[in-house]
């Protein structure tokens, strides 16, 4: 096999294969599972000392954490939320807050390996279980888990809307009003399937974002192996360095990519509930 469909063929396998762990396929969990799972924890293990520190002094909670933590807090309430929903929508805060840190640690933990790093059992796709190193996992990097985060996404903004406006209304505002009757039945599903299209775009954008920067990071190491091999020893050094710098630049860049798409999730998110809340908008 020529080296370079060796690498294509290793970038797509690492990108998008799903390793059940052994023991543990059948309930479906795999290292990605596993990598929400630690970034659920992560979540608790932040926010506990936080909640504390509010409850401490909560006019003006102290430490550089807890500061960080209250500017990002503040940030998504003032520049999201309550642009779209007002402040009657502090109440959807909780949700909005929790959606923004498990997006963003589940972007971030395929970035930062576990120290100590650990191994788990995983099954091959010879059936056979070997160890995997648990680190360099992003679970957003699966199409499965942006998929699921963005059906439970829009069902929660339908039932709020339904919630908000009733069964009957919410089904009536899906197509304005004032309209011939002849268009109606044809706007109708349009907008059924634009509602459709929302969730898929959802889960698309974050789940390409997060894959292309890693697509990219995986070749910008694996041009000193390909070049190395194509052009001998010799050029495995200089390769090296071209591979080391170019792949550190991208490696930062996807450290910003995780906290943009953890807003634009977030953000989109927040736009379509507002317009399931307020439909005359």
């Amino acid at each position: 096999m020529p080296l370079f469909l060796a690498e294509k063929s290793w970038i797509a396998e690492h990108l998008l294969d799903v390793e059940p762990i052994a023991g543990l396929g059948t309930l479906g969990i795999s290292k990605h599972v596993l990598g929400m799972f630690v970034a659920a924890i992560g979540l608790i293990l932040l926010f506990g000392p936080f909640g504390r520190a509010l409850r401490q002094s909560p006019i003006v909670p102290r430490g550089r954490v807890t500061n960080l933590l209250e500017l990002i807090l503040l940030f998504v309430r003032d520049d999201i939320a309550r642009p779209f929903l007002g402040k009657g929508g502090d109440k959807f805060l909780p949700i909005l807050w929790t959606l923004f840190f498990f997006v963003l640690f589940c972007n971030l933990i395929g970035l930062l390996p576990l120290i100590p790093p650990f191994y788990v059992p995983v099954v091959g796709h010879d059936g056979h279980t070997h160890w995997s190193f648990f680190g360099l996992v992003t679970p957003t990097g699966q199409i499965y888990v942006t998929a699921t985060l963005s059906i439970i996404a829009g069902a929660w903004w339908h039932l709020l809307g339904i919630k908000e406006q009733g069964l009957v209304a919410y089904v009536k505002n899906i197509v304005p009003g004032g309209l011939p009757l002849w268009l109606v039945p044809m706007l109708f599903v349009i907008e059924l399937v634009g509602h459709v299209i929302k969730v898929v775009a959802l889960a698309l954008r974050l789940w390409a974002n997060m894959t292309g920067g890693h697509a990219v990071l995986f070749a910008a190491l694996g041009m000193v192996l390909m070049f190395g091999n194509l052009l001998g020893g010799w050029m495995t050094l200089p390769m090296g360095a071209v591979s080391i710098v170019s792949g550190t630049i991208v490696y930062f860049l996807e450290i910003f990519v995780a906290f943009l798409q953890a807003y634009v999730f977030t953000f989109l998110v927040t736009v379509f509930l507002g317009m399931a809340l307020h439909p005359d908008h």
